[in-house]
C-alpha cells in the first residue's frame, strides 16, 4: 500500500490542486463507469465488438491476428504491472506477460471458457491490482496530455489546465481520454472524423468563463459522440450505446 500512495503522490504533482484521495476516487469512478464497480465486470466481451475489455478501465486486448481498429491498451497495462510488481512476491502468469494476444478468438469461445484456469488467473491478477490500475489510468492521461499539446490552440490548452485544477474537471479529462482516447489515432476515425479528447476540446466555444467549462465540456462531448454514431458503419449498431455514453458524461457534472 505504501508503494501505491507513493505513485499517487507523484501524479498528484500533475494535478497540483487535488489530493491523493481525490485522484484515487476518480479511479474508482472510472471503475464504476466501465464495470459498475464489480469484480465480475473486470473481464467482459461486449456484443458486436472484436475484443474483450479487461480491468477497471476495460483495457482492450485483441485476439492474435485480429485487425486493430482501436488502440490496444491491455499490453501497456501488463508492462506497467510487471514493472511495479518486480520487487514483490506477486507473480504474473507467463501467458499474460507474453502478450501474444487474448487466448480466445471469439466471444463465443470466451463465454464457454469463463471458468477455465487461465480465465481465473486473469481475474485474480486484475482483482489483486486495482490500485495499480488506478495509477496506470493517471499515467495514461499524462502521456495523452503530452501527445495532445502540439495539436491544441492556446485557448484549448488554457481550458485543459483549468479543468485539471478542479475535481470535476480532472475526472472528466481522465475518464474521457481513457474512455474515447486522445483523438489523434488515424485508425480511430469514421469518415475522417475522430471522437477523442482532442475533438471535444476543439468543439468547445472560445471565451468561456471558468464556471462554464465543465458544462461546455459535457455538451461538446455529447456532440462529438453523436457525430461518431452518425458516421459509424451500420453493422456496428453504435446507436445502442449513445444513451449510456451521454449518461456517463453527465456524471462529470455531479
Amino acid at each position: 500500500m505504501k508503494r501505491i500512495f507513493l505513485i499517487l503522490m507523484v501524479w498528484a504533482t500533475a494535478f497540483a490542486d487535488l489530493s491523493k484521495q481525490s485522484l484515487h476516487e476518480i479511479g474508482l469512478k472510472v471503475w464504476q463507469n466501465e464495470c459498475r464497480g464489480t469484480l465480475d465486470g473486470l473481464i467482459s466481451w461486449n456484443e458486436n465488438e472484436e475484443f474483450p475489455s479487461l480491468g477497471i478501465g476495460h483495457f482492450i486486448w485483441y485476439p492474435e491476428n485480429t485487425p486493430k481498429k482501436f488502440t490496444e491498451t491491455f499490453p501497456s497495462l501488463v508492462d506497467f504491472l510487471v514493472e511495479k510488481l518486480k520487487d514483490t512476491d506477486k507473480e504474473i502468469p507467463s501467458w499474460i506477460k507474453s502478450k501474444k494476444g487474448f487466448p480466445w478468438k471469439t466471444r463465443e469461445e470466451f463465454l464457454k471458457e469463463k471458468r477455465s484456469k487461465k480465465m481465473l488467473q486473469l481475474r485474480d491478477l486484475l482483482a489483486g491490482t486495482l490500485e495499480l490500475q488506478i495509477s496506470f489510468l493517471l499515467e495514461r492521461f499524462k502521456l495523452a496530455e503530452a501527445e495532445l499539446a502540439p495539436h491544441l490552440s492556446n485557448t484549448q490548452k488554457t481550458y485543459l489546465e483549468k479543468l485539471k485544477r478542479t475535481e470535476k474537471g480532472a475526472y472528466a479529462l481522465i475518464d474521457y481520454s481513457h474512455f474515447k482516447g486522445t483523438g489523434l489515432s488515424d485508425t480511430e476515425r469514421y469518415r475522417g472524423e475522430g471522437w477523442g479528447l482532442l475533438q471535444v476540446l476543439q468543439m468547445m466555444p472560445d471565451d468561456l468563463s471558468d464556471e462554464q467549462l465543465i458544462q461546455e465540456f459535457v455538451t461538446s462531448g455529447k456532440k462529438v459522440l453523436a457525430r461518431r454514431v452518425k458516421n459509424a458503419p451500420i453493422h456496428r449498431k453504435e446507436d445502442q450505446w449513445l444513451k449510456g455514453w451521454s449518461q456517463r458524461l453527465e456524471t462529470y457534472l455531479k
